[in-house]
């Protein structure tokens, strides 16, 4: 694919957000650490959920950043080297991403599920000069460095700093802990992390290197500058805090004054979004968050109910699960105020029917939009914005969308169904490109790559998100299916999403996947199954039929339904349909093998 050479952009739709900000320029850790008062950076805002005795406030929080930071450069470290932290939810990740940034380095991280085959890779491709691991997950780090000729002199165990490393095997435990490089309190008093002032360099110096989902390729580095991210946390907040126009908002902010806003934290913070809300927008907000070290779904609503949660964060396949739980009424939530629902699309039905089962009347789950290109979000909902759950909202303040349309598309009776009722007629559709001061620099040492996705036009840097969808006469977005998904039949394009969708509407099913299917040269869509636990009633050709009575003949599973035990997924709750890809055959079985060892995602994410 080449840039914008052969791309006709003269029929497109353009929106621009109907709020504008001024961001002041500045790096990260200052961002984080000039939030709140003197008085509210004392107070505890950080918890580990299963021992919330383990906390610390961000006065803490900025003492062990010092220590760190001076740490890492007393190592040797210098500016924009990589340090890979390859560990789950802990505690101290926030702590380690501030920390990182104020010695000047570049954070990156890999999903703690990784093989050592993918961490060796991103170890290559990110250049990493320190790889900072869990104890867990350390033999799997141990692997991927000896392979790259990373010495063991340059991995440390990222750990809780009371933690008892005994129960590990030998190996590990010839690891250093992350501690030991860190700096003595009373050596901090002097030193501090170089401050960003200007436009220029905080748009040109990388704070993070995230790892783009790779479900159509290999994962490319996408670099986010330090405008990048205040970029993005000042467009979330501003949308977030908008002045509330009914009752019902006035009566919510009353709320949260009374009682302050609680984050339950069970998204992982190796990807965009946790980092983001987590360890960005949660400091700035003074929320105190409650990371949970590993997900499990009956851990997850206790903690929802015991910790009074105001502000839940969630995906699709979360909101399933929690929809079959076989109790719902066990669990009081009850104080959350605000959900927000991405990675994936979310029906509007499977939300009703979540708001019913959990949630105080009023309020409302809301879906947003964003990418790993786009720092984390690009569009998303005020906390008193009315939508009927099909929309993914209006722009962040500073950017803007257009749709530019897909040649040879023929979608308008696809689309009619979904076009909402305050239309007269169907919109147009096609490709939404971004453009704001969140999107990433481009992808680290990828220049090809980069120019097929980032286009300028009379002086606007535009992103090519891959998303189809459209845009309402509001200014909200629709995101119909992710471009390269997109299956083929005899012509006419099916939306994954779309029947995906339909097949977890059956009481029976946990989980699916669509693909499309090369059989006799031609494609045809597929389904992937996972059965709800404890049923083994629903079969193919009961899903098959159901499919049927809802679409038109070119959507019918015609490839087939295959019941596997789990769908894989990235961390994020993305469908890594790579990993489904089937053979040439009407049921590869080397391709159901592989899928049938990928973990399991039903309870763990």
């Amino acid at each position: 694919m080449t840039p914008s050479t052969s791309i006709d952009t003269t029929n497109s739709t353009v929106v621009e957000s109907p709020y504008s900000l001024d961001i002041e320029p500045t790096d990260v850790v200052s961002f984080v650490f000039s939030s709140g008062t003197a008085s509210s950076r004392q107070k505890p805002q950080y918890f580990d959920t299963g021992r919330p005795s383990e906390c610390f406030s961000l006065g803490q929080a900025e003492t062990y950043v010092k220590q760190i930071g001076q740490g890492l450069q007393s190592l040797g470290l210098q500016p924009d080297d990589k340090v890979l932290v390859f560990s789950r939810n802990r505690l101290f990740f926030p702590v380690v991403l501030w920390g990182i940034l104020a010695a000047g380095c570049v954070f990156t991280a890999a999903s703690p599920s990784a093989s050592v085959s993918e961490l060796e890779y991103q170890l290559r491709d990110s250049q990493a000069k320190m790889l900072l691991t869990s104890p867990d997950s350390a033999s799997v780090a141990l692997d991927a460095a000896a392979r790259l000729g990373l010495s063991r002199d340059k991995i440390y165990l990222f750990c809780d700093v009371d933690e008892d490393l005994s129960k590990y095997p030998p190996a590990v435990l010839q690891l250093r802990p992350w501690t030991d490089f860190w700096h003595r309190k009373e050596e901090t008093s002097s030193w501090s992390w170089k401050r960003i002032t200007t436009l220029e360099e905080a748009t040109s110096t990388t704070a993070i290197l995230n790892y783009s989902s790779g479900t159509t390729g290999f994962p490319k580095g996408v670099e986010i500058s330090h405008y990048n991210v205040i970029s993005n946390s000042a467009q979330l907040l501003h949308k977030r805090n908008l002045d509330p126009t009914t009752t019902q908002g006035r009566a919510r902010v009353a709320r949260l004054q009374t009682s302050g806003e609680r984050w339950l934290a069970p998204l992982p913070m190796y990807h965009a979004f946790g980092q983001m809300y987590y360890c960005i927008n949660a400091a700035r907000q003074q929320a105190k968050v409650f990371i949970m070290a590993r997900f499990d779904l009956s851990q997850y609503l206790l903690y929802l109910d015991i910790y009074r949660i105001t502000f839940m964060t969630s995906v699709p396949t979360i909101m399933t699960m929690l929809t079959k739980h076989a109790r719902p009424d066990t669990y009081n939530l009850h104080a959350v105020e605000m959900v927000t629902s991405g990675s994936a699309p979310l029906s509007p039905e499977l939300a009703r029917k979540f708001e019913q089962m959990y949630l105080r009347r009023g309020v409302q789950v809301k879906q947003g939009w964003g990418l790993t290109e786009t720092t984390c979000s690009i569009t998303g909902f005020a906390p008193d914005d009315v939508d009927d759950g099909r929309s993914i909202g209006w722009l962040n303040p500073n950017c803007r969308a257009k749709i530019v349309p897909l040649p040879d598309q023929d979608r308008d009776r696809d689309f009619a169904a979904s076009t909402p009722s305050g239309l007269t007629a169907t919109p147009n559709t096609g490709e939404i490109w971004v453009s704001g001061p969140n999107v990433m620099k481009g992808y680290y040492r990828k220049p090809r790559e980069t120019a097929e996705v980032i286009v300028v036009e009379d002086g606007i840097r535009w992103l090519r998100t891959g998303d189809v969808g459209y845009i309402d006469k509001r200014g909200c977005l629709y995101i119909v299916d992710r471009l390269k998904e997109l299956i083929k039949v005899k012509g006419l394009q099916v939306a994954p999403a779309e029947l995906e969708l339909a097949l977890v509407s059956h009481p029976d099913v946990a989980e699916a996947a669509v693909v499309g299917a090369k059989i006799n040269g031609a494609e045809y869509p597929r389904a992937f199954v996972v059965r709800r636990a404890g049923s083994v009633t629903v079969t193919e050709q009961e899903l098959i039929d159901l499919i049927k009575q809802r679409f038109a003949p070119h959507k019918w599973l015609t490839g087939g339904v295959f019941f596997i035990d789990a769908i894989p997924r990235t961390g994020s709750g993305k469908v890594m349909r790579r990993h489904l890809q089937p053979g040439t055959g009407a049921g590869s079985q080397a391709s159901l093998a592989s899928v049938s060892q990928s973990p399991s995602r039903q309870s763990k994410l």
